[in-house]
């Protein structure tokens, strides 16, 4: 009989996590930015979107269009060598990544979703850190540390992605 008590005060914890975990769901769900690093600007990326998939396809086509218009401004300011070039060629790859990153959406293909959106984020990185040994800190790089943190928003939107 000594039992009873004991069952009823896990029983009650059990209540009270399970009670917790399906609070912190129904959050999740309605605004998916909540797993993010960067929750406002995520939340300016997806517009009020809800369905996870579709937020991180808007997520994703934002950032490259972001991406072309950096590349644009690196294309400009181009010399042969130094971080604006690695940045070019970098924000070329990231490109590249977050097409294949859209294609991995449709097809629900979640590792590879991952894979991807972490080689766009590396891009990114890449860039500043290019940036910050040549000493160049300009337009670019700022643009290389705001896209990569649309980029660590992408890769949390990810893991919440149905497969």
């Amino acid at each position: 009989m000594s039992i009873n008590p004991y069952m009823s005060v896990i029983g009650t914890i059990f209540l009270l996590l399970a009670a917790t975990s399906s609070q912190a769901l129904s959050i999740s769900l309605a605004d998916p930015c909540t797993v993010s690093d960067f929750p406002a600007l995520c939340r300016g990326t997806i517009k009020g979107q809800t369905n996870v998939n579709a937020a991180t396809d808007v997520a994703i086509r934002e950032l490259m269009k972001r991406t072309r218009q950096a590349k644009e401004i690196a294309e400009k300011e181009l010399k042969r060598d130094g971080g604006v070039a690695t940045c070019l060629s970098n924000f070329n790859s990231a490109f590249d990544n977050l097409d294949k990153a859209l294609t991995n959406i449709k097809e629900n293909d979640g590792f590879s979703l991952n894979i991807n959106l972490s080689a766009a984020l590396t891009d990114y990185d890449t860039c500043s850190d290019a940036m910050k040994e040549t000493r160049e800190i300009n337009v670019i790089y700022k643009s290389a540390g705001v896209l990569y943190k649309m980029a660590d928003n992408c890769l949390a939107l990810s893991t919440l992605v149905k497969h």
